[in-house]
Protein backbone atom coordinates (compact mmCIF):
# COMPACT_ATOMS: atom_id res chain seq x y z
CA UNK A 1 0.00 0.00 0.00
CA UNK A 2 1.29 3.52 -1.00
CA UNK A 3 2.84 5.39 1.89
CA UNK A 4 0.53 8.97 2.43
CA UNK A 5 1.95 12.10 4.05
CA UNK A 6 0.04 14.61 5.94
CA UNK A 7 1.06 17.93 7.59
CA UNK A 8 0.57 17.75 11.48
CA UNK A 9 2.55 20.56 12.94
CA UNK A 10 2.86 24.34 11.74
CA UNK A 11 5.63 26.66 13.43
CA UNK A 12 6.25 29.95 11.65
CA UNK A 13 8.03 32.89 12.42
CA UNK A 14 7.70 36.50 10.94
CA UNK A 15 7.39 40.13 11.84
CA UNK A 16 3.61 40.31 11.61
CA UNK A 17 3.15 36.99 13.38
CA UNK A 18 5.06 34.13 15.66
CA UNK A 19 2.92 31.06 16.00
CA UNK A 20 0.38 29.88 13.57
CA UNK A 21 -2.87 31.58 15.30
CA UNK A 22 -1.24 35.41 15.34
CA UNK A 23 0.28 34.51 11.96
CA UNK A 24 -2.26 33.21 10.16
CA UNK A 25 -4.90 35.66 11.40
CA UNK A 26 -2.62 38.45 10.51
CA UNK A 27 -2.57 37.58 6.71
CA UNK A 28 -6.02 36.60 6.76
CA UNK A 29 -6.65 40.92 8.35
CA UNK A 30 -4.14 42.04 5.00
CA UNK A 31 -1.81 43.14 8.28
CA UNK A 32 1.96 44.16 7.24
CA UNK A 33 4.83 45.39 9.33
CA UNK A 34 6.68 46.98 6.73
CA UNK A 35 9.49 50.21 7.94
CA UNK A 36 11.77 52.84 6.51
CA UNK A 37 15.16 51.14 6.14
CA UNK A 38 17.43 52.71 9.46
CA UNK A 39 19.70 55.84 8.64
CA UNK A 40 22.67 53.76 9.15
CA UNK A 41 22.25 51.63 5.78
CA UNK A 42 23.34 54.85 4.05
CA UNK A 43 26.67 55.90 5.07
CA UNK A 44 28.15 54.88 1.78
CA UNK A 45 25.03 53.90 -0.62
CA UNK A 46 21.89 55.77 -1.42
CA UNK A 47 19.01 53.07 -1.63
CA UNK A 48 16.45 53.34 -4.50
CA UNK A 49 14.23 50.89 -2.28
CA UNK A 50 13.57 52.56 0.77
CA UNK A 51 11.67 50.11 3.09
CA UNK A 52 12.28 46.48 4.33
CA UNK A 53 10.58 43.93 7.00
CA UNK A 54 12.17 43.72 10.25
CA UNK A 55 12.97 39.77 11.85
CA UNK A 56 10.61 38.69 14.36
CA UNK A 57 11.44 39.22 18.02
CA UNK A 58 11.17 36.56 19.73
CA UNK A 59 13.48 34.75 22.88
CA UNK A 60 15.11 31.23 23.03
CA UNK A 61 15.24 31.47 26.51
CA UNK A 62 11.63 31.62 27.14
CA UNK A 63 11.18 28.27 25.28
CA UNK A 64 13.72 26.73 27.27
CA UNK A 65 16.95 26.63 25.00
CA UNK A 66 19.97 27.21 27.15
CA UNK A 67 21.84 30.92 26.26
CA UNK A 68 25.31 28.99 26.23
CA UNK A 69 23.61 26.93 23.12
CA UNK A 70 21.98 30.07 21.70
CA UNK A 71 25.49 32.06 21.68
CA UNK A 72 27.00 29.31 19.46
CA UNK A 73 23.74 30.36 16.96
CA UNK A 74 23.68 32.67 13.71
CA UNK A 75 20.31 34.58 13.38
CA UNK A 76 18.85 32.12 10.69
CA UNK A 77 19.66 28.89 13.01
CA UNK A 78 17.92 30.82 16.04
CA UNK A 79 14.59 30.99 13.89
CA UNK A 80 14.92 27.70 12.62
CA UNK A 81 15.31 26.34 16.54
CA UNK A 82 12.42 28.78 17.24
CA UNK A 83 10.09 27.18 14.55
CA UNK A 84 10.98 23.15 15.18
CA UNK A 85 9.86 24.56 19.01
CA UNK A 86 6.90 25.81 17.53
CA UNK A 87 5.77 22.91 15.18
CA UNK A 88 6.34 20.09 17.87
CA UNK A 89 4.43 22.32 20.51
CA UNK A 90 1.52 22.72 17.82
CA UNK A 91 2.03 18.82 16.49
CA UNK A 92 1.33 17.54 19.98
CA UNK A 93 4.37 16.26 21.07
CA UNK A 94 5.92 15.85 24.60
CA UNK A 95 9.22 17.33 24.82
CA UNK A 96 10.85 16.59 28.44
CA UNK A 97 14.56 17.51 29.40
CA UNK A 98 17.28 14.99 28.84
CA UNK A 99 20.58 14.80 30.26
CA UNK A 100 21.86 17.44 27.15
CA UNK A 101 19.35 19.28 26.14
CA UNK A 102 15.44 17.86 25.03
CA UNK A 103 14.55 14.61 24.40
CA UNK A 104 10.84 14.05 21.46
CA UNK A 105 9.25 11.11 22.35
CA UNK A 106 7.90 9.20 19.43
CA UNK A 107 10.34 10.30 16.83
CA UNK A 108 13.49 8.26 17.06
CA UNK A 109 13.77 8.25 12.92
CA UNK A 110 12.62 11.52 12.81
CA UNK A 111 14.52 13.02 9.49
CA UNK A 112 15.33 17.23 9.66
CA UNK A 113 15.41 18.69 6.07
CA UNK A 114 16.19 22.33 6.20
CA UNK A 115 15.95 25.22 3.19
CA UNK A 116 18.29 28.22 3.41
CA UNK A 117 18.49 30.78 0.78
CA UNK A 118 21.59 32.38 1.68
CA UNK A 119 22.11 32.20 5.53
CA UNK A 120 22.74 35.09 7.65
CA UNK A 121 26.01 36.65 6.82
CA UNK A 122 26.19 38.84 10.48
CA UNK A 123 28.80 36.89 11.96
CA UNK A 124 31.36 36.52 8.93
CA UNK A 125 31.26 40.24 8.11
CA UNK A 126 31.58 41.12 11.97
CA UNK A 127 34.86 38.98 12.44
CA UNK A 128 36.34 39.64 8.69
CA UNK A 129 36.16 43.35 9.73
CA UNK A 130 38.06 42.22 12.94
CA UNK A 131 40.35 40.15 11.25
CA UNK A 132 41.40 42.90 8.47
CA UNK A 133 41.41 45.86 10.96
CA UNK A 134 43.61 43.94 13.17
CA UNK A 135 45.91 42.80 10.18
CA UNK A 136 45.75 46.84 8.79
CA UNK A 137 46.85 48.65 12.28
CA UNK A 138 49.60 45.80 11.99
CA UNK A 139 51.07 47.32 8.92
CA UNK A 140 50.85 50.32 8.84
CA UNK A 141 53.82 51.56 10.99
CA UNK A 142 54.84 51.29 14.69
CA UNK A 143 53.28 51.69 18.01
CA UNK A 144 54.41 55.10 18.63
CA UNK A 145 53.69 56.25 14.81
CA UNK A 146 50.27 54.97 15.74
CA UNK A 147 49.85 56.66 19.30
CA UNK A 148 50.99 59.85 17.38
CA UNK A 149 48.57 60.06 14.88
CA UNK A 150 45.63 59.19 17.50
CA UNK A 151 46.21 61.76 19.51
CA UNK A 152 43.21 63.60 21.35
CA UNK A 153 41.07 61.58 19.39
CA UNK A 154 38.69 58.79 21.18
CA UNK A 155 40.35 55.40 21.31
CA UNK A 156 38.45 52.93 19.28
CA UNK A 157 37.81 49.65 20.32
CA UNK A 158 39.03 47.02 18.65
CA UNK A 159 36.30 44.60 16.55
CA UNK A 160 35.78 41.35 18.18
CA UNK A 161 37.07 38.53 15.84
CA UNK A 162 34.27 35.29 16.98
CA UNK A 163 35.80 32.51 17.35
CA UNK A 164 33.02 30.39 16.86
CA UNK A 165 32.27 31.93 13.63
CA UNK A 166 32.82 28.63 11.90
CA UNK A 167 30.24 26.42 12.92
CA UNK A 168 27.82 29.70 13.23
CA UNK A 169 28.28 29.86 9.51
CA UNK A 170 28.07 26.71 8.03
CA UNK A 171 25.35 26.34 6.11
CA UNK A 172 23.68 22.88 7.94
CA UNK A 173 23.69 24.76 10.76
CA UNK A 174 19.94 24.98 11.50
CA UNK A 175 19.08 21.40 10.46
CA UNK A 176 22.26 19.92 12.99
CA UNK A 177 20.96 22.21 15.58
CA UNK A 178 17.44 21.26 15.93
CA UNK A 179 18.70 17.44 15.67
CA UNK A 180 21.03 18.50 18.68
CA UNK A 181 18.64 19.85 21.03
CA UNK A 182 15.65 17.50 20.32
CA UNK A 183 17.75 14.03 20.14
CA UNK A 184 16.54 13.79 16.85
CA UNK A 185 18.66 10.81 14.91
CA UNK A 186 17.12 10.65 11.26
CA UNK A 187 18.03 11.67 8.32
CA UNK A 188 19.39 15.53 8.41
CA UNK A 189 20.73 17.73 5.78
CA UNK A 190 20.47 21.25 4.54
CA UNK A 191 18.54 22.34 1.18
CA UNK A 192 19.89 25.33 -0.98
CA UNK A 193 18.11 26.43 -3.93
CA UNK A 194 17.88 30.05 -3.35
CA UNK A 195 14.19 31.47 -3.26
CA UNK A 196 12.48 27.64 -3.75
CA UNK A 197 15.16 26.50 -0.72
CA UNK A 198 11.93 26.00 1.67
CA UNK A 199 9.71 24.56 -1.57
CA UNK A 200 12.31 22.05 -2.32
CA UNK A 201 13.22 20.94 1.68
CA UNK A 202 9.84 20.40 2.09
CA UNK A 203 9.61 18.67 -0.47
CA UNK A 204 12.48 15.87 -0.19
CA UNK A 205 11.19 15.41 3.15
CA UNK A 206 7.89 14.26 1.49
CA UNK A 207 9.76 12.04 -0.64
CA UNK A 208 11.51 11.12 2.33
CA UNK A 209 8.52 9.46 4.27
CA UNK A 210 6.85 7.69 0.76
CA UNK A 211 10.51 6.17 0.52
CA UNK A 212 10.98 4.60 3.71
CA UNK A 213 13.53 6.54 5.08
CA UNK A 214 11.57 7.82 7.69
CA UNK A 215 8.03 7.86 9.50
CA UNK A 216 8.44 11.63 10.25
CA UNK A 217 10.43 14.91 9.41
CA UNK A 218 10.79 18.34 10.38
CA UNK A 219 11.09 20.73 7.13
CA UNK A 220 10.88 23.95 6.23
CA UNK A 221 12.64 26.87 5.75
CA UNK A 222 14.26 30.36 7.40
CA UNK A 223 16.42 33.06 6.00
CA UNK A 224 18.32 36.19 8.55
CA UNK A 225 19.62 38.82 6.13
CA UNK A 226 18.89 41.78 7.86
CA UNK A 227 22.64 43.07 9.79
CA UNK A 228 23.01 46.71 10.86
CA UNK A 229 24.70 47.94 8.48
CA UNK A 230 22.48 46.76 5.33
CA UNK A 231 25.37 45.81 3.52
CA UNK A 232 23.26 42.48 2.33
CA UNK A 233 20.28 44.84 1.25
CA UNK A 234 22.76 46.88 -0.65
CA UNK A 235 23.27 43.63 -3.25
CA UNK A 236 19.76 43.11 -3.72
CA UNK A 237 19.38 46.74 -4.17
CA UNK A 238 21.88 47.10 -6.76
CA UNK A 239 20.58 44.40 -8.87
CA UNK A 240 17.59 46.07 -9.08
CA UNK A 241 15.29 43.63 -8.09
CA UNK A 242 14.37 45.75 -4.43
CA UNK A 243 10.57 47.85 -4.83
CA UNK A 244 10.46 51.06 -5.16
CA UNK A 245 7.39 51.87 -4.05
CA UNK A 246 6.48 54.66 -2.20
CA UNK A 247 5.09 53.31 0.68
CA UNK A 248 6.73 49.97 0.39
CA UNK A 249 4.13 47.51 -0.63
CA UNK A 250 5.37 45.30 -3.54
CA UNK A 251 2.20 45.21 -4.83
CA UNK A 252 2.44 41.54 -7.15
CA UNK A 253 0.59 41.13 -9.97
CA UNK A 254 -0.36 44.63 -10.07
CA UNK A 255 0.94 47.20 -13.10
CA UNK A 256 2.62 49.27 -10.49
CA UNK A 257 4.99 47.00 -9.43
CA UNK A 258 8.83 47.54 -9.60
CA UNK A 259 10.39 45.05 -7.64
CA UNK A 260 10.07 42.86 -4.11
CA UNK A 261 10.17 43.83 -0.53
CA UNK A 262 13.06 42.93 1.11
CA UNK A 263 12.60 41.01 4.32
CA UNK A 264 15.29 40.73 6.71
CA UNK A 265 14.30 37.40 8.38
CA UNK A 266 11.70 34.72 8.89
CA UNK A 267 11.21 30.88 9.53
CA UNK A 268 8.80 27.63 8.95
CA UNK A 269 9.12 24.48 10.37
CA UNK A 270 6.15 22.03 9.42
CA UNK A 271 6.04 18.70 10.83
CA UNK A 272 5.19 15.79 8.28
CA UNK A 273 4.23 12.27 9.19
CA UNK A 274 3.30 9.23 7.57
CA UNK A 275 -0.81 9.02 7.87
CA UNK A 276 -0.81 5.64 9.82
CA UNK A 277 1.98 7.01 12.33
CA UNK A 278 -0.12 10.50 12.43
CA UNK A 279 -3.39 8.39 13.44
CA UNK A 280 -2.42 6.19 15.80
CA UNK A 281 -1.26 9.09 17.79
CA UNK A 282 -4.39 11.00 17.22
CA UNK A 283 -2.55 14.11 15.51
CA UNK A 284 -4.61 16.91 13.93
CA UNK A 285 -4.11 16.76 10.16
CA UNK A 286 -3.81 20.43 8.43
CA UNK A 287 -3.87 19.14 4.52
CA UNK A 288 -2.33 16.05 2.80
CA UNK A 289 1.05 16.49 1.45
CA UNK A 290 0.35 14.83 -2.06
CA UNK A 291 2.76 15.61 -5.18
CA UNK A 292 6.09 17.43 -5.57
CA UNK A 293 7.66 18.30 -8.34
CA UNK A 294 11.13 20.36 -9.32
CA UNK A 295 13.35 21.49 -11.83
CA UNK A 296 15.90 24.06 -13.61
CA UNK A 297 15.45 26.27 -16.09
CA UNK A 298 19.15 25.84 -17.46
CA UNK A 299 19.17 29.24 -18.61
CA UNK A 300 20.50 32.69 -16.31
CA UNK A 301 21.60 32.89 -13.14
CA UNK A 302 19.37 35.51 -12.03
CA UNK A 303 16.81 35.87 -14.69
CA UNK A 304 13.54 33.51 -15.30
CA UNK A 305 13.64 32.12 -18.61
CA UNK A 306 10.95 34.07 -20.52
CA UNK A 307 8.82 31.41 -22.42
CA UNK A 308 7.88 29.34 -19.22
CA UNK A 309 8.14 26.34 -20.62
CA UNK A 310 10.07 25.09 -18.17
CA UNK A 311 7.31 25.83 -14.90
CA UNK A 312 4.69 25.21 -17.52
CA UNK A 313 5.58 21.47 -17.98
CA UNK A 314 5.96 21.15 -14.09
CA UNK A 315 2.14 22.39 -13.80
CA UNK A 316 0.89 20.29 -15.91
CA UNK A 317 2.50 17.27 -14.70
CA UNK A 318 0.88 18.37 -11.07
CA UNK A 319 -2.42 18.92 -11.71
CA UNK A 320 -3.05 16.25 -13.72
CA UNK A 321 -6.21 14.65 -12.86
CA UNK A 322 -7.16 17.15 -10.44
CA UNK A 323 -9.09 20.46 -10.09
CA UNK A 324 -7.00 23.07 -8.65
CA UNK A 325 -9.07 25.45 -6.02
CA UNK A 326 -6.22 27.61 -4.76
CA UNK A 327 -2.51 28.56 -5.94
CA UNK A 328 -0.02 30.07 -3.81
CA UNK A 329 1.68 32.14 -6.06
CA UNK A 330 5.66 32.70 -5.88
CA UNK A 331 4.51 36.38 -6.75
CA UNK A 332 7.47 38.46 -5.82
CA UNK A 333 6.71 41.63 -7.26
CA UNK A 334 9.01 41.80 -10.47
CA UNK A 335 8.45 42.81 -13.74
CA UNK A 336 9.90 39.54 -15.48
CA UNK A 337 8.94 37.23 -12.79
CA UNK A 338 5.34 38.36 -12.83
CA UNK A 339 4.58 38.39 -16.06
CA UNK A 340 5.90 34.76 -16.72
CA UNK A 341 4.22 34.00 -13.85
CA UNK A 342 1.25 35.02 -15.40
CA UNK A 343 1.42 33.69 -18.74
CA UNK A 344 2.40 29.86 -17.13
CA UNK A 345 -0.94 30.74 -15.20
CA UNK A 346 -3.03 31.86 -18.31
CA UNK A 347 -1.59 28.98 -20.49
CA UNK A 348 -1.84 26.25 -17.31
CA UNK A 349 -5.33 27.26 -16.25
CA UNK A 350 -7.08 28.61 -18.94
CA UNK A 351 -8.83 32.20 -18.30
CA UNK A 352 -9.73 34.09 -15.26
CA UNK A 353 -13.70 32.46 -14.87
CA UNK A 354 -11.75 29.43 -14.79
CA UNK A 355 -8.44 29.90 -12.48
CA UNK A 356 -8.00 28.72 -8.98
CA UNK A 357 -8.26 31.47 -6.38
CA UNK A 358 -4.40 32.96 -6.41
CA UNK A 359 -2.92 34.99 -3.69
CA UNK A 360 0.92 36.15 -3.31
CA UNK A 361 2.08 35.79 0.30
CA UNK A 362 5.32 37.89 -0.84
CA UNK A 363 2.70 40.93 -0.94
CA UNK A 364 1.98 40.95 2.59
CA UNK A 365 4.92 39.73 4.07
CA UNK A 366 7.75 40.44 1.74
CA UNK A 367 10.48 37.90 0.37
CA UNK A 368 12.33 35.97 3.10
CA UNK A 369 14.58 33.91 0.24
CA UNK A 370 15.25 30.96 1.43
CA UNK A 371 12.32 31.02 3.94
CA UNK A 372 9.43 31.95 1.52
CA UNK A 373 8.35 28.55 0.25
CA UNK A 374 7.80 26.84 3.75
CA UNK A 375 5.94 30.38 4.96
CA UNK A 376 3.60 29.88 1.70
CA UNK A 377 3.60 25.89 2.14
CA UNK A 378 2.10 26.97 6.10
CA UNK A 379 -0.13 28.85 3.96
CA UNK A 380 -1.14 26.44 2.00
CA UNK A 381 -2.06 24.05 4.40
CA UNK A 382 -3.68 26.24 7.17
CA UNK A 383 -6.12 27.96 3.85
CA UNK A 384 -7.80 24.58 3.63
CA UNK A 385 -7.64 23.71 6.75
CA UNK A 386 -9.27 26.53 7.60
CA UNK A 387 -11.50 27.24 4.19
CA UNK A 388 -9.91 30.20 4.40
CA UNK A 389 -7.64 32.46 1.65
CA UNK A 390 -6.15 35.16 2.52
CA UNK A 391 -6.34 38.50 -0.17
CA UNK A 392 -4.12 40.30 -1.94
CA UNK A 393 -2.71 44.34 -1.22
CA UNK A 394 -2.30 45.17 -5.40
CA UNK A 395 -3.91 47.76 -6.86
CA UNK A 396 -4.86 48.01 -10.72
CA UNK A 397 -4.13 43.78 -11.24
CA UNK A 398 -2.73 42.67 -14.27
CA UNK A 399 -5.35 41.20 -16.53
CA UNK A 400 -6.63 37.97 -16.51
CA UNK A 401 -5.94 36.79 -12.88
CA UNK A 402 -8.34 35.41 -10.49
CA UNK A 403 -6.82 37.51 -7.97
CA UNK A 404 -9.08 38.01 -4.93
CA UNK A 405 -8.22 41.79 -3.03
CA UNK A 406 -10.19 40.63 -0.10
CA UNK A 407 -10.06 37.77 2.03
CA UNK A 408 -12.39 35.05 1.24
CA UNK A 409 -14.03 31.70 2.44
CA UNK A 410 -13.97 29.03 0.53
CA UNK A 411 -13.62 25.20 0.62
CA UNK A 412 -10.19 24.00 -1.01
CA UNK A 413 -9.78 20.59 -2.34
CA UNK A 414 -6.36 20.51 -4.25
CA UNK A 415 -4.19 23.38 -3.44
CA UNK A 416 -0.92 24.18 -5.18
CA UNK A 417 2.06 26.45 -3.51
CA UNK A 418 4.70 27.15 -6.73
CA UNK A 419 8.65 28.43 -5.67
CA UNK A 420 11.31 29.99 -8.42
CA UNK A 421 14.34 30.96 -7.43
CA UNK A 422 17.84 32.66 -8.74
CA UNK A 423 20.12 29.91 -10.40
CA UNK A 424 16.64 28.74 -12.39
CA UNK A 425 15.42 26.33 -9.16
CA UNK A 426 11.31 25.79 -9.97
CA UNK A 427 9.24 23.67 -7.40
CA UNK A 428 6.01 23.21 -6.84
CA UNK A 429 3.75 21.29 -3.96
CA UNK A 430 0.61 19.78 -4.25
CA UNK A 431 -2.01 19.74 -0.91
CA UNK A 432 -4.99 18.25 -0.73
CA UNK A 433 -7.91 18.27 1.68
CA UNK A 434 -7.63 15.26 4.17
CA UNK A 435 -9.95 12.51 3.67
CA UNK A 436 -9.89 9.32 5.25
CA UNK A 437 -10.31 7.03 2.93
CA UNK A 438 -9.53 9.68 -0.66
Amino acid sequence: MKRRVVITGIGPATATGVGKEEFFTSLLEMKTQILLIPAGYERNYTFKSRYHVPRPEFSLGERGIPKTAENMMEEATKLAVLCASLALDDGGFAIKKSNKYFQVAGLDDCGVIIGVGMSSLHTALESYVAHTAQYIEEKDGNKEDREERGSGQEPKRKKRYNRMVIPMLMPNAASAWISILYGLKGINYTVNAACASGTCAIGEAYRSILDGRCTAALTGGVEALGEKSGAVMRGFDMLTVLTRAQDGIPQPFSQARSGFLFNDGAGCVLILEELQRAKKRGAHIYAELVDYECSCDAYNILQIEPSGANIQELFKKITAGKKIAYLNAHGTGTQNNDDVEAGVIQEVFGDKNVQPYINSTKGLLGHSIGASGAIEAAVTALSIDKAKIHGNLTKDPLDDLNLPLESLETVIDYALSASYGFGGHNAILCFKRYVENG
